[in-house]
């Protein structure tokens, strides 16, 4: 793919709309381009601006994959004639969401954070890319992605099992001291692309693993283990 074929998709990019193999290859460029990269954080600040028209509820399954062969369909195969065009294309875009959706945001969700800081991690010369190993027999897929000097970290994944009215997810992050909880969550659409914050008190290059188990509404009742099946893990160190 050339350079100019992917700084046309920097847009969709943005917006959460590439397939996996588009994504992967505009993250495996951006590091190398520093005004792809400053291209990506303006069109970031106009979704997370976009964001802010829309409530943010969660968006039906078949509705998402309609939409994606919509965009799929739609990508134009010739590059716009100038920079300054994508603008009114991006706008486009994400005013076509909004009508498609009936006013619901989809996707991305450019109002989460951590989606915006997946992205800017992504882009960065020098960071750490670790895949996660499911759990439960499950085809959950994922990456963890952290900063060059360790100190942020978030985690991309997707399929996660459905959860019953009184189940949530927690996070462990597990050092050479064991292991301790990083919090209880939730996401409005487990089998979408969501995103996952580390809360880190040191570099992550610091820690053993980090993993997401399966618990009861209140969480385990372990301070330092688990007491529901593991969802995925990340190995830090192996």
């Amino acid at each position: 793919m050339t350079r100019e074929e992917l700084l046309d998709l920097i847009p969709a990019y943005a917006l959460g709309a590439l397939d996996a193999d588009d994504r992967a290859a505009v993250e495996a460029w951006l590091p190398t381009d520093p005004e792809a990269q400053r291209l990506l954080a303006k069109y970031m600040e106009l979704a997370g601006l976009l964001a802010l028209t829309a409530p943010a509820v969660p968006t039906p399954v078949h509705l998402s994959a309609d939409l994606l062969e919509r965009l799929a369909a739609s990508r134009p195969t010739a590059r716009p004639a100038t920079r300054r065009s994508w603008l009114p294309m991006l706008v486009g875009m994400a005013a076509a969401l909004v009508l498609l959706a009936a006013g619901l945001l989809l996707l991305l969700r450019p109002g989460d954070p951590g989606a915006a800081l997946y992205a800017r991690l992504a882009a960065q010369a020098g960071r750490r890319e670790v895949a996660l190993t499911p759990g439960l027999e499950l085809a959950t897929t994922g990456t963890l992605v952290a900063s060059p000097d360790g100190r942020e970290a978030v985690i991309r994944v997707e399929n996660l099992p459905a959860l019953g009215a009184d189940q949530t997810f927690q996070l462990w992050l597990v050092d050479e001291a064991g292991a301790r909880s990083g919090g209880l969550f939730q996401f409005a659409n487990p089998s979408a692309a969501n995103y996952l914050v580390l809360p880190l008190e040191k570099p992550v290059e610091q820690y053993v693993a980090f993993g997401v188990s399966l618990e009861p509404a209140g969480g385990s009742p372990f301070p330092d283990r688990a007491s529901g099946p593991r969802v995925f893990r990340v190995e830090v160190k192996t």
